[in-house]
């Protein structure tokens, strides 16, 4: 198992200016080890524990006013990414702890699953695999493939004010009609109008 990077064991000429308290000012030697211990594993969160780091709110107005820190903390985070994916298999697979053994009333070794460490296995795989989809839901998102057949019904409400209105202009366009000019109705001339109302009036004689 490798040591976790940090100040101490790099190289003097790489070492960031001795500094009192907590580092404040740009330095690229302390960024590099930020993001290298990021890439393997650990969160920012997790390195600016590190009392010889800066806190957090430090690297993110680094972030802000330092565009080649920015790109080179992506680039990490990606990394981290893909940390926590192998992490998924690594706790998946390892069964070795799975099993616990427990003393019997009569006093006999026994060996019985350990429900409790399956239960934490599994939930730092859900936490795991959240994590992923929020980073890079881009591959390892959930995705929903919709498959569309069919064609598509579009309806429109018509009024019944509108369906009178058409149905007058459909009759006024037919031969024993008028004629019907963008969408308005012209008038009857006189003889036809009289004639429109005979079979009415012949109906009320009867």
């Amino acid at each position: 198992m490798t040591d976790t990077p940090s100040l101490d064991n790099m190289p003097a000429a790489q070492q960031p200016a001795a500094l009192t308290g907590r580092p404040t000012t740009y330095n690229q030697a302390t960024a590099d080890l930020i993001c290298l211990r990021m890439a393997e594993g650990e969160t920012l969160r997790q390195v600016c524990r590190d009392k010889a780091l800066p806190a957090r709110s430090t690297v993110y107005r680094w972030l802000s006013k330092n565009p080649s820190f920015s790109d080179q903390y992506a680039r990490a985070r990606e990394a981290l990414v893909e940390h926590w994916a192998d992490e998924i298999l690594d706790i998946a697979d390892d069964g070795t702890t799975d099993y616990v053994t427990r003393i019997g009333r009569n006093g006999t070794e026994y060996e019985a699953v350990d429900q409790e460490h399956i239960q934490r296995s599994r939930l730092r795989v859900d936490a795991r695999r959240w994590l992923l989809s929020k980073l890079n839901p881009g591959q390892y998102g959930d995705h929903m493939e919709v498959e569309h057949t069919g064609g598509v019904e579009h309806r429109h409400h018509i009024t019944d004010d509108e369906k009178i209105r058409r149905l007058a202009l459909f009759l006024l366009d037919s031969p024993a009609g008028g004629t019907v000019i963008d969408g308005e109705a012209s008038p009857l001339p006189a003889d036809r109008q009289t004639e429109s109302i005979q079979p009415d009036q012949k109906h009320e004689d009867d």
